[in-house]
C-alpha cells in the first residue's frame, strides 16, 4: 500500500468516512485531504459494484473534480486497485483519456470500515456520453460528421494505449464508459479491467489453462462485447489487443445504427461473427468496410489500432472535418458547453524585454521589416498569405498531424504547427516524445523548422539542431507584450526567409499559451481582426485553448497595433 500512499485525513468534524454497512451516501458532505488539496465531497454521480464515484470540490480554488472511491478486503481485489491507478497514472495526459491528478490508500487498520480504502481523483467531465445520445436520439440520427468525431478520438485513446511497452489493453471498451469533457471532447475512462497480458492458447493447453483464463477474462469484460476467441478458448485464437479492435467494431455499428450488433449477447453469433448491417443504410456508408473489418472473427484478420485511425484520417480529409474537434452537434442538443468557468489570471506588471530568441533567428532592430513588416504581403510574396491561408482538405488534421505513435501535433495553417512538450526518458510515455518528434519533423520538413518553445521547462535545443527559441512564459500567466510582439516577429522574420520554413509553437500542453502566440500572429499578419475570429481557428484546428480574459487582451493589443 504504501506504493499510493499519502495523507489521507478526515476533517471537518464528521471526522470518518461511512462504516462498510453504511449508505455510501453517507459520504457526502465530508471534507478530505488528499496531498495537498483539501475536498468537499458534494454528491453521488455513479456507483457500481464496489466502487463509488462522487463530484468533489477544491476549497482552495472552487474546481471541480470526479473522485473514486473504492472498498476492498481481498489482497487479489486491492491488487487490481493498485494497477488501475498505475495504468491511469501512465496514460494520463492524453487528450482523451481522462485526466489523472492524485490517488491515495489507507489500510483497513487505519479504516473504520474494516476494508482497505482507495481515493482516485480525476477531471470532473460533463457526462457520459449515452447521456448525450440519449438526448439526441429524439432529434434523429447522428449526423457522419459526429459519428467520425467520436469514434476517432476514441480510437485515438485506444492508439495511445496499444503503443505503450507492453501494449495495455482496456477489455472493457464499450459506449458506457466513454466521457464528454467540458470541451465537448471524447475521454475514455475506467480502467478497471485494463491489463499488459496476453494470451497464445494452443493445442498443448490443458482443460485447466483454458478454463482458468476463460474464468479471468470473462470477470473484465461485458457480455455483448466480448470477442470470439474468447467465448472460444478452443479456437486457440491468440487473446491479445485485438479484443479492442472488436469491441470498437461494436461501438462504431452502435453510433451508427442505434443498436448492438450482439445485442443479446448470443455466444453462437459472435463465435461465428454473424451481424448485418441494415440494408438500405447509405448516411453510413463510408464506414461499413470499416466495420466489416474490425469485426473479423480471427483477430489475425481485425485491423490494428493505427490501421483504423490511418483509416479514419482519410474520412476525415476527404470530408474536410477535423475529427479532434467538439462534438458540437451534441452539445447544441444540449444545451451547450455547460459551466466552463473561466479562470482568473494573476498577471504581474508589464515589463519591456525581448524573449531569448535563438541568435540564428533573432530579428534584428535594424531589419526593414521591423518598421513595415506587413511588406510581406505585398507584391510578389503574395503565396505566402494564400499558404497562412490555405484551407484546403491538405491542411485538415489527417494524415499529415498525427506521425509515429500518434503525435500530438497540429497544424493551424500549412506552415504553423503547435504540439504539447517534447518530453525525453520517462515523461515521454505519456507525451511526444521528443524523439519521436524529432524524426517527424527531420522528415517532413528538413532543415526548415523553427521551435519556439513558451515555457519555462528546458530540453536539449540540440535535438532540433538548435533551432529553438527559448521563450520562457510563466505558467497561467498572460504574457509581456514586447516578449509576444517580438516572437510575432521573429515567426514572420524566420517565414519571409524561405517558402518552405514552418513554426513549430508549444507550451506544456499545447493549448493556451501555444494559442495567444498562434492567434497573436495571425493577427500580426492581418489574417483576422479580432481576437475571437483567430481564437475560433485555433479551436477547430486543434482544441479549444481555454484562454483567459487577460490571454484574449493581449492577443487584441497585436490587432490593435
Amino acid at each position: 500500500m504504501s506504493l499510493l500512499q499519502s495523507a489521507l485525513d478526515f476533517l471537518s468534524g464528521q471526522g470518518t468516512i461511512a462504516g462498510a454497512g453504511r449508505d455510501q451516501h453517507d459520504f457526502v458532505g465530508q471534507t478530505v485531504e488528499l496531498g495537498e488539496m483539501k475536498l468537499r465531497v458534494k454528491r453521488v454521480i455513479a456507483e457500481g459494484g464496489f466502487a463509488f464515484v462522487y463530484e468533489a470540490q477544491d476549497l482552495g480554488n472552487a474546481k471541480d473534480y470526479a473522485l473514486k472511491r473504492l472498498l476492498s478486503n481481498e489482497e487479489e481485489k486491492n491488487k487490481a486497485i493498485i494497477q488501475e491507478i498505475c495504468f491511469m497514472k501512465k496514460l494520463s495526459g492524453h487528450p482523451n483519456i481522462v485526466q489523472f491528478c492524485s490517488a491515495a490508500s489507507i489500510g483497513k487498520e487505519e479504516s473504520d470500515t474494516g476494508q482497505g480504502e482507495f481515493l482516485l481523483l480525476t477531471e470532473l467531465c460533463r457526462g457520459q456520453l449515452v447521456e448525450f445520445l440519449n438526448k439526441a436520439e429524439c432529434k434523429g440520427p447522428l449526423s457522419c460528421d459526429t459519428v467520425l468525431k467520436i469514434f476517432y478520438q476514441t480510437c485515438r485513446a485506444v492508439q495511445h494505449m496499444h503503443k505503450q511497452k507492453p501494449p495495455i489493453i482496456h477489455r472493457d471498451l464499450k459506449v458506457e464508459n466513454l466521457l464528454v469533457s467540458n470541451q465537448g471532447t471524447i475521454k475514455l475512462c475506467d480502467f478497471g479491467s485494463a491489463t499488459t497480458i496476453a494470451h497464445y492458447p494452443d493445442y498443448n493447453w490443458t482443460a485447466q489453462q483454458r478454463a482458468t483464463v476463460e474464468d479471468e477474462v470473462t470477470r473484465n469484460t461485458t457480455p455483448m462485447y466480448r470477442t470470439p476467441e474468447i467465448i472460444d478458448l478452443y479456437s486457440n485464437f491468440p487473446i491479445g489487443e485485438k479484443q479492442d479492435i472488436w469491441a470498437l467494431g461494436c461501438i462504431l455499428y452502435l453510433l451508427c445504427f442505434k443498436q448492438h450488433p450482439f445485442e443479446d449477447g448470443a455466444k453462437l453469433r459472435i463465435v461465428n461473427g454473424k451481424f448485418s448491417i441494415p440494408p438500405n443504410d447509405t448516411r453510413y456508408i463510408v464506414f461499413h468496410g470499416l466495420i466489416y473489418s474490425m469485426l473479423k472473427v480471427n483477430p489475425e484478420e481485425r485491423l490494428t489500432i493505427t490501421e483504423v485511425a490511418s483509416q479514419l484520417q482519410e474520412i476525415a480529409a476527404a470530408r474536410n472535418v477535423n475529427p479532434k474537434s467538439p462534438i458540437t452537434e451534441l452539445l447544441e442538443q444540449n444545451g451547450g458547453y455547460g459551466n466552463t468557468a473561466i479562470q482568473k489570471s494573476s498577471s504581474s506588471a508589464l515589463q519591456i524585454s525581448k524573449p531569448p530568441v535563438h541568435p540564428g533567428l533573432m530579428l534584428s532592430d535594424d531589419d526593414p521589416t521591423a518598421g513595415g513588416f506587413f511588406d510581406i504581403l505585398k507584391g510578389g510574396t503574395e503565396r505566402f498569405l494564400s499558404n497562412i491561408k490555405d484551407t484546403s482538405s491538405k491542411v485538415i488534421q489527417s494524415m499529415t498531424n498525427y506521425a509515429k505513435g500518434d503525435l500530438d501535433l497540429s497544424y493551424i495553417t500549412s506552415r504553423i504547427a503547435v504540439m504539447s512538450f517534447p518530453a525525453e526518458g520517462v515523461e515521454s510515455a505519456i507525451k511526444n516524445s521528443i524523439e519521436d518528434v524529432r524524426l517527424f519533423l527531420d522528415s517532413k520538413h528538413p532543415g526548415s523548422y523553427a521551435v519556439y518553445n513558451l515555457c519555462l521547462k528546458k530540453y536539449r535545443t540540440s535535438r532540433f539542431h538548435n533551432r529553438v527559441s527559448e521563450c520562457g512564459w510563466a505558467g497561467r500567466r498572460a504574457p509581456n507584450l514586447m516578449n509576444l510582439y517580438s516572437i510575432c516577429k521573429n515567426m514572420h522574420l524566420w517565414l519571409k526567409q524561405d517558402q518552405k520554413n514552418v513554426c513549430i509553437v508549444h507550451c506544456l500542453d499545447g493549448r493556451a499559451a501555444s494559442a495567444v502566440v498562434v492567434c497573436s500572429f495571425l493577427c500580426f499578419c492581418r489574417l483576422f481582426t479580432t481576437a475571437e475570429a483567430a481564437v475560433y481557428m485555433f479551436s477547430m484546428k486543434r482544441c479549444p485553448p481555454g484562454i483567459w480574459p487577460s490571454h484574449k487582451r493581449y492577443i487584441e493589443y497585436i490587432c490593435d497595433m
